[in-house]
């Protein structure tokens, strides 16, 4: 019994030695979702769409301590000028795998310049489920210069799983100032 005990110890000891000095998060599922570390206490759970004319845009959602649970959907989408500011409402609408388009209520939270196009960050303030979607469609009104776009959601739910496994884990999301003292 007490060779165990040592033996919980020593293993203990050994995975708090091994650990690196530095904390960052960059995780691909097999189904080609990208888990990311986007603040320290915060993991961005993303997939790009799969429509070519939109292939930059994208649909993601945040896990965050300490509850460790997937919330604030948001998507990525790009346009030639910066028409919208921070805080604008958009409407749209969500289709979900083969059910008929629902009402999206977008709100921007920030836009930046990339390679001659901006990107508008919107978060999703009214929207159907989609936890368990293969395929999400967002559709925008021919008369906003935004495009639409396609997303294969297919294996959300593991990418969902392992997000918040690695955000309950005591493992740092991100270390502020390059390294955590052990």
């Amino acid at each position: 019994m007490k060779e165990k005990i040592i033996s919980k110890r020593g293993l203990l000891f050994l995975v708090l030695l091994c650990t690196p000095l530095y904390a960052e998060i960059n995780i691909t599922t097999l189904s080609d979702w990208d888990i990311n570390d986007f603040d320290e206490h915060t993991l961005l759970v993303a997939k790009t769409s799969d429509t070519s004319q939109a292939w930059k845009s994208i649909l993601a959602f945040h896990v965050s301590r300490p509850h460790c649970v997937s919330t604030q959907p948001i998507i990525m989408v790009r346009s030639k000028t910066n028409t919208y500011s921070n805080g604008d409402i958009v409407l749209a609408e969500m289709k979900v795998d083969k059910d008929k388009p629902q009402f999206l209520k977008l709100e921007q939270e920030f836009g930046f310049e990339d390679d001659g196009e901006y990107v508008h960050w919107f978060k999703l303030l009214k929207f159907p489920s989609f936890a368990n979607a293969e395929r999400v469609e967002i559709k925008f009104k021919s008369q906003t210069p935004l495009k639409s776009f396609a997303v294969n959601t297919d294996g959300i739910r593991k990418a969902q799983y392992v997000a918040e496994q690695v955000c309950n884990s005591p493992v740092p999301i991100q270390t502020v100032g390059g390294f955590e003292k052990i």
